[in-house]
């Protein structure tokens, strides 16, 4: 990387960080919710237990510590889902959406900056909240090697996913539905909230075609004894497939929907 990259990168990362730090109420209130999101496992995790010991005997760890394994990391790395779509955005309504292609620099590189930006920033307060609510709750996440790479492959999954959103904003402004179908999907099908084992077959096929399932499946590993070992390896196969494919195609339509607004003569809409 060049050193007018990272400046440039540098440059963004400022201002983002100085964007957080002018809605201190947003941290404050994203503080607020991951609290009393966790206090909300711990208690539903509690009243599980009471019911008996079937789910932590099935799963190999009590609700609270899925529950919150589920929403730390599929919460991190969405913040590349959206990164991009939310600086296209935001230049558009702006309306300094035009300078910045204007500015003799890569369109591309300039917007997968100023999402990198937004996701250095968002991911370093997520851990920083996730970190604080995790000692407050005593529970102890194991973190490996392969966990770690599960996570990056993940992460980059939802980056070129969120290029793909990213592109299609250029195009429609509002209502780009990528976005909002995966990760909503992802939380109702991904394992965040509720073992995979309680859908029926058909849509545990379904499930198992995103790359959440795969993540959690590997990151969950830690908690488990001998008896809930899972093959970390076609998990990572799989996440790294789903990577490169979505880099790739999130890459074309990001290009293609810069061209289209540039043909169109769309920059100053928004």
């Amino acid at each position: 990387m060049s050193r007018d990259v990272i400046n440039l990168l540098w440059a963004f990362v400022v201002r983002s960080a100085a964007t957080y730090a002018s809605y201190r109420s947003k941290l404050f209130l994203g503080f607020a919710s991951l609290l009393l999101s966790a206090i909300t496992f711990l208690f539903v995790g509690r009243a599980v237990e009471l019911a008996g010991s079937g789910f932590e005997d099935e799963v190999g760890m009590t609700y609270t510590a899925f529950a919150l394994i589920g929403v730390i990391v599929h919460g991190v790395a969405a913040s590349g889902l959206h990164a991009f779509r939310k600086t296209v955005r935001r230049e558009q309504l702006q309306g300094t959406f035009e300078q910045l292609v204007s500015s003799g620099r890569p369109v591309i590189l300039l917007v997968l900056l100023a999402g990198l930006s937004e996701i250095i920033i968002a991911q370093g307060v997520a851990l920083g909240l996730a970190v604080v609510v995790v000692g407050l709750l005593g529970v102890t996440i194991p973190v490996t090697l392969t966990a770690l790479a599960a996570v990056a492959l993940y992460s980059l999954t939802m980056c070129g996913i969120g290029f793909i959103s990213a592109g299609l904003t250029m195009v429609f402004k509002e209502g780009e539905p990528v976005s909002w179908a995966f990760g909503a999907l992802s939380g109702l099908l991904g394992g965040v909230y509720f073992p995979l084992s309680l859908l029926p077959v058909w849509l545990r096929r379904v499930a198992w075609m995103l790359p959440t399932s795969h993540v959690l499946a590997v990151v969950r590993a830690g908690f488990r004894g001998p008896a809930h070992d899972v093959d970390a390896a076609t998990h990572l196969i799989f996440l790294l497939i789903a990577a490169a494919v979505s880099v790739v195609v999130g890459i074309v339509v990001l290009r293609r929907g810069c061209d289209h607004a540039r043909v169109t003569g769309t920059l100053r809409e928004y």
